[in-house]
């Protein structure tokens, strides 16, 4: 059973680039440290959506340090420890972005994915960390606050735990130090383990991670269409998150659309049989929203 462990979660400005950074430090299932801290991503600007998930802006950073000299804080936590993560592959491919970007030294420690493991053991309409947090009776107050998601994550960590028979197994199984690599490395390490895998991952404007992948029934029976141009997302993107929710996307307006998510530059004549027909425009954040 592993007691010792370090749950982190970043949020982000825009694509890669974090502007905060929560960090919780279990044993045997206490809080024994935890760290919490602001982050200049020294960026041209953020992203609008972003800053609707987090509530960070710009203003609020301006005179923070910058991932650096943060990791000069922090780096204790990483190096030969085990840490968790929920939608790991995010806040890795964010961790190993800043350490490049600053030519720091990566650590070498054993990572594991609440989302990952909770898909395995449980059978819930979604895995969301909030989702997760009303199963387990976890108080969570302040949901995309990097060091409540982070102690969340931590908390549901070691419920999870609860649930598995072979522990030792069934994490060397979902650990992701187990990514087969096609060349062979000399370091077991696991922020080495997504270097292969973040030339694949789209450097999103937002943590997109937190809506895209998750399946849900949330837009069963919807007929749903996409009209205009979109500024955080794109059609395709869009497109999959209706249809990996349950819902159908449409070509055309009719009675039978449920509503239609509404970029910029929206036809005309689909505003106006939209408008005719009492049928709702959503803009992309509202949709977002409705479905995170």
């Amino acid at each position: 059973m592993i007691e010792n462990y370090v749950a982190f979660d970043f949020e982000t400005a825009s694509g890669k680039n974090p502007c905060s950074i929560g960090i919780v430090e279990f044993n045997k299932g206490e809080v024994v440290n935890e760290y919490y801290s602001l982050i200049n991503p020294n960026i041209e600007k953020f992203n609008p959506f972003t800053t609707r998930i987090h509530g960070i802006r710009e203003s609020d950073v301006l005179n923070e340090r910058e991932f650096n000299e943060v990791w000069n804080d922090i780096n204790h936590f990483f190096e030969n420890k085990v840490i968790i993560a929920h939608n790991s592959s995010f806040d890795i491919s964010v961790l190993n972005y800043s350490l490049k970007r600053y030519n720091l030294k990566q650590p070498i420690n054993n990572c594991y994915c609440t989302l990952r493991i909770s898909r395995k053991v449980l059978e819930l309409e979604n895995y969301k960390l909030s989702t997760l947090a009303e199963y387990y009776s976890i108080q969570q107050d302040n949901y995309h606050n990097a060091l409540e998601d982070a102690y969340v994550c931590g908390r549901v960590f070691s419920k999870l735990l609860l649930e598995i028979d072979d522990v030792s197994s069934f994490l060397k199984s979902t650990s992701t130090n187990s990514i087969k690599r096609k060349k062979p490395q000399s370091q077991t390490n696991a922020f080495n383990s997504f270097k292969e895998l973040e030339e694949e991952i789209i450097d999103r404007r937002f943590k997109i991670e937190q809506v895209f992948g998750i399946m849900t029934n949330i837009l069963e029976g919807k007929k749903i269409v996409i009209s205009g141009i979109f500024h955080s997302v794109s059609r395709n993107e869009l497109k999959k998150l209706i249809e990996d929710n349950g819902g159908k996307v449409s070509s055309s307006i009719s009675s039978k659309t449920s509503y239609i998510v509404a970029g910029d530059n929206m036809g005309p004549s689909k505003k106006a049989k939209a408008e005719t027909l009492g049928i709702a425009l959503l803009t992309e954040y509202q949709f977002l929203q409705k479905v995170n």
